[in-house]
């Protein structure tokens, strides 16, 4: 089982690659994942190769997930959901319930001890628990996502939001500027509306601790602590959130190759 494994997650928004050697992760990348997805699975392999001192000889198995494709230059591919679980295992051995708010959407998982998918539940593409929706805001309102956490936790009054689209909740984040709404409470409004949608998810899934948030989402502070206020329990997030499929995908690469 020794020796490094390559994950890729090729996703909407941005990709990732993640290098693991035996127990270690030994270099990690993300670039945005523009609009060839064989080229910028080639780009972040290269990329994660040279941050590790590695030639492509070096990789044992490789196994990619997301967007990815039979062109993108790995041994295997894995489900998301699958490669999330397995991640999120690898950090958090004792993560029974996780929670990814990607760039499509979000997905809700439980997992066992071993780290292996029992139940989920996935919201809409259109929905409004996605990590795309606070690019959206921070767009329209000119403001840096790296201050969105802080920024909304300084709220008096969180904005209300009628729909669950993400294409409308857009034009109502404009009506509420127009009407003099502050940008602390428009953000801490759309936290508390994906935290929502968050919620909603668990009427099918029983959520066990403990409860891990990763993805784009999870970088944000104050998004994370709304969830957790609305699950009524404490959150745990990664290091680094957006690695989790990625790695995932390495682990599984690693555990094929030793079972052979």
């Amino acid at each position: 089982m020794s020796g490094y494994y390559l994950g890729l997650d090729i996703g909407s928004i941005s990709s990732k690659a993640v290098i693991l050697n035996d127990r270690d992760i030994a270099a990690a990348a993300i670039m945005p994942s523009g609009v060839n997805h064989t080229v910028t699975a080639s780009s972040i392999r290269a990329a994660v190769l040279e941050k590790a001192g590695l030639q492509p000889q070096d990789i044992k198995a490789s196994s990619s997930t997301g967007l990815a494709n039979r062109n993108s230059g790995t041994d295997a591919f894995s489900g998301v959901m699958v490669c999330n679980a397995r991640g999120s295992h690898f950090i958090f051995p004792s993560a029974r319930t996780v929670i990814d708010i990607g760039g499509q959407g979000s997905q809700l998982i439980i997992v066992d001890q071993a780290g292996q998918v029992t139940n989920f539940n996935v919201s809409g593409m259109c929905a409004t628990g996605s990590a795309r929706l606070l690019q959206v805001v921070a767009r329209i309102m000119q403001i840096s996502l790296d201050d969105i956490g802080l920024l909304s936790k300084t709220a008096t009054r969180p904005s209300s939001f009628s729909t669950s689209c993400s294409v409308f909740l857009e034009t109502e984040v404009i009506t509420r500027i127009s009407q003099g709404d502050s940008p602390q409470d428009i953000l801490a409004g759309i936290h508390e509306t994906i935290a929502e949608k968050i919620g909603s998810m668990v009427a099918s899934v029983t959520i066990q601790d403990d409860v891990v948030v990763i993805g784009g989402g999870a970088l944000d502070a104050g998004l994370v602590a709304d969830i957790g206020q609305k699950l009524g329990t404490k959150v745990l997030v990664p290091e680094n959130p957006r690695l989790i499929a990625a790695l995932g995908a390495a682990v599984i690469s690693r555990e094929k190759n030793s079972a052979n």
